[in-house]
């Protein structure tokens, strides 16, 4: 009897068990689906997202340049791929156009409500398009600017500036070697380093392009500025009726220039030779020197010909003593804008803000051989700047393209002097040029008041 009753207890004990354990496995499974039911959405959910990034709309940003060597090195570095590995949605649509009609181009399809997404321009043209561009004070690439805001229109920065450089005379080492000349630090000793040159009879002394008008801009355009010492003097003359009478800067920069021009060192023939031409004489060491920014730098390292441990560069010296200030200009050039009437601005924005990033912009500016415009990014510029910022009292001179004013009366008498650089290396009668210059200026300031 007793083990009868031994025995039901334990099965009651038993069912008692299983009772208490039958929900606690019902709680574990329970749990275990749900694990693995988020499991199972979770993995959806990614799918989405990824298909999200996928179906991302495709976009094509327009984007002219004006410049070969610009293109060269986009080709070179690959923007268009480089770019589309972190926006995979964005292609990149580079278009050369021709750069003495890139101006005149953008204008035409302004008007036809077809300019593209993303816009250069140099300096002088910001105001010519300020009513047709977006403000882009708040976008990161032009807080970190060293230059953005220094040009600002109706006080608002409209472009981001690409590269500072300066303007050099690119020289062949071995050629001042063998004439014993020293680097020039005024303005008496480079026309007489020129001029050593030419009685030696087996050198250009310096290679100009002058059938293109451009290449005499180191001098036409920019020695005003620096003999005034100041980089906004296009704007400053816009104030004077007669900017070209004797004693003003513009007077006497260009008497400095007739005397470089009249010491016939530019070749026999100055302007039958194109730029490509004087390009290649200076490469190929039948020209001593020539006059051209920073940029060349990357030219010459394209050129199969040169000699690169033979190139050196040096700042154009236009002071008359050395105890002056020793004025040389600094550009900042190739100005990012976006239109106004761009279908994509948020996706150009994005793509301003990565060209000026680390990803693109330091390998960028080292191929190119410029000085960067970005806070707290320095680069190399290579051997052939050793020495060439070595000068006593430098004082850089940030070149401004002139104001509303300036661009009026440049506008109405067709103010252009690369081609008084052609007249003047013509032989043109300098003082009636010059007296020409003051009649035409001093009218057409008359109508801007």
């Amino acid at each position: 009897m007793h083990q009868t009753r031994l025995r039901i207890t334990r099965i009651l004990c038993m069912i008692m068990i299983t009772a208490l354990m039958v929900p606690l496995f019902s709680g574990c499974a329970s749990k275990g689906n749900s694990d693995a039911d988020k499991g199972q959405t979770a993995q959806p959910d990614t799918q989405q997202q990824e298909e999200k990034v996928e179906e991302k709309d495709p976009v094509t940003l327009k984007f002219p340049i004006w410049s070969t060597i610009t293109e060269d090195l986009f080709t070179k570095l690959d923007l268009v791929n480089e770019y589309k590995k972190d926006h995979p949605n964005v292609t990149i649509e580079l278009e050369l156009l021709k750069d003495t009609e890139y101006e005149n181009t953008l204008k035409i399809r302004n008007a036809a409500n077809e300019l593209p997404d993303i816009m250069p321009l140099k300096s002088a043209w910001l105001v010519n398009f300020k009513d047709n561009i977006l403000p882009l004070d708040d976008l990161e690439a032009a807080k970190n600017n060293l230059f953005a805001a220094d040009f600002k229109v109706n006080d608002q920065i409209l472009g981001v500036p690409e590269s500072q450089f300066n303007e050099f005379i690119w020289y062949h080492k071995s050629v001042f070697q063998e004439y014993g000349i020293e680097i020039p630090k005024t303005w008496e000793e480079f026309v007489n380093a020129a001029k050593k040159i030419k009685d030696g009879g087996k050198y250009i002394p310096i290679a100009m392009g002058g059938k293109d008008a451009w290449p005499d801009y180191p001098f036409n355009e920019f020695m005003p500025s620096l003999v005034a010492g100041d980089g906004d003097y296009w704007s400053a003359m816009a104030t004077k009726d007669e900017p070209f009478a004797k004693g003003q800067p513009f007077y006497d920069a260009y008497v400095k220039i007739k005397e470089l021009y009249d010491a016939k060192v530019m070749g026999p023939d100055p302007l039958g030779v194109g730029f490509d031409q004087s390009k290649l004489m200076f490469g190929s060491k039948q020209a001593a020197m020539i006059a051209l920014g920073q940029w060349f730098g990357s030219d010459l390292k394209s050129m199969t010909d040169v000699d690169i441990n033979d190139i050196g560069a040096f700042l154009l010296p236009v002071r008359d003593s050395a105890d002056e200030p020793f004025n040389t200009v600094s550009m900042v050039d190739t100005f990012y804008t976006i239109p106004k009437t761009s279908k994509h601005p948020d996706e150009a924005k994005e793509f301003l803000n990565w060209f000026f990033s680390n990803a693109w912009y330091p390998k960028y500016m080292s191929e190119a051989g410029l000085q960067s415009t970005i806070k707290d990014v320095k680069i190399d510029l290579g051997t052939m700047f050793n020495g060439a910022f070595d000068v006593s009292n430098l004082k850089y001179v940030l070149n401004k393209g002139g104001n509303e004013d300036y661009k009026k009366i440049e506008s109405t008498i067709k103010f252009d002097v690369k081609k008084m650089g052609q007249d003047m290396m013509a032989g043109k009668d300098f003082d009636k040029m010059m007296q020409d210059m003051n009649n035409s200026w001093k009218n057409a300031r008359s109508k801007l008041k």
